[in-house]
């Protein structure tokens, strides 16, 4: 039995209060908390990382164990569990018996999920789910995004390793994708912040090259958010055009342009933006617009667990009307001949196809040109949705 150290134990009880109780996401508290350990190794840094990301998953297989209500069960019980389970000595460790194994439970509790998430994946994708569930509960796959603007995949890779001792291979049909053989820290590394590269699933790679844009073109990106969509846009169009990113949040955008200082992407203007807002400027403008949705995530279960946990059928409810309002507001500013290019990191028709669908009976002047979709179980990577519009009139 090997033995806990406090202060991985603290450090994952505080991580599991900021996500459960604070609402806020995994991946940006492990970093600040890694941030906080400077001397800590990558033994101490993947044990903090593997204990949060496990009692997030199993929350609900673990509050099995113990027989409490999942969403009263605490950090410091769900550390318990953890700790019987991979056999590990806490010595804080709380007084409880763990029942026998529960092999004879439902699918839902061993595969930890809320009942009405589990029922509607067997209802929407009844031909994936039984593979998809069981792989949104596996550790992602970590991708780069090679900045095209700095360096080119090969010699990203070599430099990678020949520097830093990162290995990683190219990923097949993503062709600026690097995949790491194992999880590295990366946000300190000299080539990062030269911006020779972005974290950046290989999923979530595909969609701006999906939207088919050249160099010289007028594109928006809508929910542009922190900007890891523009970037990419930028890159692909060598600077060459203008490009227009939105967002609600003026904290995002502020991240968006200190990012594009960073990978010398020069060409992009940000603003916020109402939901909503017409912009008469914008009418008929562009050649591409894309919407990166707001939505479910649940394609992204395997980086971000605390999804499960947070959704609820009001709040899909609430953003399928969001989603339907931004092909609305975005319509508009399509030029004839232009693009309307919707995304989701959904793997839900409800957010994807039907959505699409309900838009193009709406409006004539738009076609469907090409959809794709991405499942968790096909690869290491995030499920994805992606659909390319015309506009003929």
């Amino acid at each position: 039995m090997r033995k806990l150290h406090d202060n991985i134990a603290v450090a994952a009880i505080e991580s599991l209060k900021n996500v459960l109780q604070k609402n806020k996401r995994t991946s940006r508290v492990l970093q600040k908390m890694i941030a906080t350990h400077p001397k800590w190794g990558a033994r101490d840094r993947k044990m903090l990382y593997t204990i949060v990301f496990d009692c997030l998953r199993w929350r609900r297989l673990f509050a099995h164990y113990i027989q409490t209500p999942t969403e009263s069960t605490t950090p410091e019980q769900l550390l318990t569990v953890w700790c019987h389970k991979n056999d590990s000595l806490w010595t804080d460790a709380l007084p409880m018996r763990l029942i026998d194994d529960p092999q004879e439970q439902s699918p839902v509790v061993q595969a930890s999920y809320p009942d009405w998430l589990f029922e509607r994946g067997q209802k929407e994708l009844p031909d994936y789910w039984e593979k998809e569930y069981p792989a949104l509960n596996q550790q992602a796959g970590v991708s780069l995004r090679t900045n095209r603007l700095r360096t080119h995949p090969k010699k990203l890779q070599e430099e990678l390793a020949s520097r830093y001792q990162i290995e990683s291979q190219i990923v097949p049909d993503t062709p600026d994708a690097l995949q790491l053989t194992q999880r590295r820290k990366l946000d300190r590394n000299a080539l990062f912040l030269k911006g020779y590269f972005e974290i950046q699933d290989a999923h979530s790679q595909k969609v701006a090259p999906f939207t088919q844009l050249i160099p010289g073109m007028n594109v928006i990106d809508l929910c542009a958010g922190a900007g890891g969509k523009s970037l990419q846009l930028a890159a692909l169009m060598r600077n060459k055009g203008s490009l227009r990113a939105y967002d609600i949040e003026a904290n995002k955008l502020k991240e968006l342009q200190r990012r594009a200082r960073r990978a010398g992407a020069k060409i992009i203007r940000t603003e916020v933006l109402e939901q909503g807002a017409t912009l008469p400027e914008n009418e008929n403008w562009a050649d591409v617009v894309l919407i990166d949705a707001p939505c479910s995530g649940l394609g992204t279960l395997k980086r971000n667990p605390e999804l499960k946990w947070r959704l609820t059928e009001a709040t899909l409810k609430n953003l399928q009307q969001t989603q339907t309002a931004l092909l609305e507001q975005a319509a508009p500013w399509v030029k004839p001949n232009g693009v309307l290019v919707y995304a989701t990191c959904s793997i839900l028709p409800s957010e994807n196809q039907q959505i699409v669908s309900t838009f193009l009976k709406n409006h004539e002047g738009f076609h469907l040109e090409e959809e794709q979709g991405f499942y968790a179980h096909q690869s290491a990577f995030d499920g994805f949705y992606m659909a390319r519009m015309k506009k003929t009139s």
